[in-house]
């Protein structure tokens, strides 16, 4: 394969370059992720293995800074700049595409409105440095010494794979917008029905007690229509605010597992729209899921005492 001039590296190449360090900053996502949460996250935009911010983040670094690989503060620096940028283009793209925030440094000190901060910056620094100078010579060593066909039917196959997944991830993030946003709307709606009904129900039983109090020692037929038409009132009121309601818990309460991937998979992604209903959905999922490992453990726990 014909490397492409001023690169240095075919497209083969680069390639099988992304699909790799996509796959370790995977796994490097998955294993800080599990020491914030304790618990496994398939972390990445993708449902496979691979974060692709890293593959094309190690490609752009092992291209433009090939002059200062050999020295290893100038590397440090330029590094970090280079994939501090393309982290926070990465972070605003994706927002105005997805209308949603993926991940938030603002709890970080030395942070820019959240998409960056210095202590990531730092610590892509250090990894380009690592990556550069000791893991990317072996990296493009293997690929040479890979049989060609079984290269490029690994290109075939990834291609496709990555395609697919991507739609199905866009596909994901749609229901998940659609979802907050009928969330969002209802909420909107039974905030307005019951001020609404609730003005009215006011208003409806001042008038009735009125006059149900003028005619309270009569207790005859009119008392009694009077009585009766403040209990529809009443019910009629309850029936509308509950309706609302069931509708609101159905799609807080509905199981959809790319949805929820992407929940767990981004635990500081926040709607720019429906921020408190994306908060509402998080909160109803976590209850859920510990709701699960009470079960679990209980279960388990039950499991070894019938044991001894």
């Amino acid at each position: 394969m014909e490397p492409i001039p001023f690169i240095e590296y075919s497209l083969y190449q680069m390639f099988h370059m992304f699909i790799f360090w996509a796959f370790i900053g995977w796994g490097i996502e998955v294993c800080w992720m599990t020491l914030e949460t304790g618990e496994y996250q398939n972390r990445g935009f993708l449902n496979m293995p691979i974060c692709p911010i890293y593959g094309f983040g190690v490609i752009m670094v092992t291209v433009f800074f090939r002059p200062v690989s050999h020295t290893v503060i100038p590397l440090f620096i330029v590094t970090s700049i280079l994939c501090t940028v393309f982290e926070l283009l990465v972070g605003l793209g994706m927002e105005k595409l997805f209308g949603a925030r993926w991940w938030d440094y603002s709890h970080e000190r030395y942070n820019y409105k959240g998409y960056i901060c210095i202590k990531i910056s730092i610590l892509w620094g250090m990894g380009c440095v690592i990556v550069i100078r000791l893991v990317q010579p072996i990296v493009e060593k293997f690929i040479d010494l890979m049989p060609v066909k079984l290269g490029l039917a690994l290109i075939v196959l990834w291609s496709v794979l990555i395609v697919i997944d991507l739609i199905s991830s866009i596909c994901a993030v749609n229901k998940l917008n659609n979802r907050l946003k009928q969330i969002d709307e209802i909420s909107k709606i039974m905030l307005m029905s019951a001020v609404k009904i609730g003005e009215n129900l006011s208003q409806e039983t001042l008038d009735v007690k009125g006059k149900y109090d003028k005619f309270i020692e009569a207790r005859d037929a009119k008392t009694l229509a009077l009585k009766q038409r403040y209990e529809k009132i009443v019910n009629a009121a309850d029936f509308k605010v509950s309706e609302w309601k069931d509708k609101y818990e159905g799609l807080i309460n509905v199981r959809d597992r790319s949805v929820e991937r992407l929940l767990k998979a981004f635990p500081h992604m926040r709607s720019i729209s429906y921020s408190e209903s994306m908060e509402t959905l998080r909160k109803r999922l976590n209850n859920r899921i510990s709701v699960s490992s009470v079960k679990q453990s209980k279960k388990n726990g039950s499991e070894k005492n019938d044991d001894g």
